[in-house]
């Protein structure tokens, strides 16, 4: 039995990957993610945003929720518009982790395309290593909830 534990404890780290499709094009996703006008399809129009978009420059989105303040920190790591983007992202005020977000956005030969998700590093890791095995994590649930607000809005803006 400790062999199994100790097996589990030097295991490979755990990332969390979601592929979406999206009916708009690789450019419109990209900027989903980067430019504060595009990302409000998916954030609260009181959320602030100060963005450096360049690598080796730090990123912070702020959001206030009733009476706390949230934030959201990171530094660009990889920017290739429209198809990749790469930061680290952590949110101080619950973990001194910082974690890796990877996006790969395709283009898929309809008009639009197709995005792969990659968050890795300790605080993902852990997360869902304490999962219960066929639960879905509370950072997946918050990423899709945002995607499903992106591919809300820009279904309603092509009706």
């Amino acid at each position: 039995m400790d062999a199994s534990n100790n097996q589990q404890k030097t295991s490979k780290p755990l990332s969390l990957k979601i592929i979406r499709k999206f009916d708009v094009a690789p450019e419109v996703v990209f900027d989903a993610f980067t430019k504060p006008q595009a990302m409000r399809v998916w954030w609260t129009e009181d959320t602030i945003f100060d963005i450096d978009l360049r690598v080796g420059r730090n990123w912070t989105i702020t959001r206030k929720e009733g009476d706390v303040t949230y934030e959201m920190t990171g530094k660009y790591i990889d920017i290739v518009r429209p198809i990749r983007l790469k930061y680290t992202i952590s949110m101080p005020q619950f973990s001194p982790n910082s974690d890796t977000v990877s996006i790969f956005i395709a283009a898929d030969g309809d008009g639009g395309c197709v995005m792969t998700f990659t968050q890795s590093g300790p605080g993902i890791s852990e997360e869902l290593t304490a999962l219960p095995a066929g639960e879905v994590s509370e950072s997946e649930k918050g990423w899709q909830q945002g995607y499903d607000l992106m591919s809300d809005a820009w279904t309603n803006e092509q009706k």
